[in-house]
């Protein structure tokens, strides 16, 4: 999960650290709990992630109102993923009625930040996400 895009900070070490201790071995109840601590204390990564658990039903219920307000907490807060994530939501309706435009916009913001998907979704359909679009 670290890469360069995440600055170092104890709350990425939190994540990192709980991915190490529970995800790799498959125990997702401990991970979302402990992801979830760290999203209620507004951390966009923990957010993303307490997102994606909702989504698939990893350690929790799955529930996509809960994957769709934790994505659009992180989404809001600049997460790069939970952007793309939230873009996706909006194109296939999932969780939400589908609409094209905030999937359009969701997209250009993530690419902006240079998400590798996010960009080749922008390029593929001719979504500009230059910061010059406002």
């Amino acid at each position: 999960m670290a890469s360069s895009y995440y600055k170092p900070c104890p709350e990425l070490d939190r994540c990192n650290q709980l991915i190490e201790e529970y995800w790799f071995c498959g125990e997702y109840a401990k991970c979302f709990a402990g992801h979830l601590e760290l999203a209620k204390q507004g951390y966009p990564l923990a957010e993303c992630q307490v997102g994606y658990f909702y989504l698939k039903g990893l350690g929790v219920e799955q529930d996509l109102e809960q994957a769709v307000y934790w994505t659009t907490r992180a989404a809001r807060h600049g997460d790069w993923d939970a952007q793309y994530n939230l873009a996706s939501f909006y194109e296939q309706g999932a969780g939400l009625p589908a609409d094209p435009e905030k999937a359009r916009r969701w997209y250009a913001l993530a690419a902006r930040q240079g998400h590798a998907l996010a960009l080749e979704k922008c390029r593929a359909e001719g979504i500009p996400y230059a910061s010059e679009m406002g």
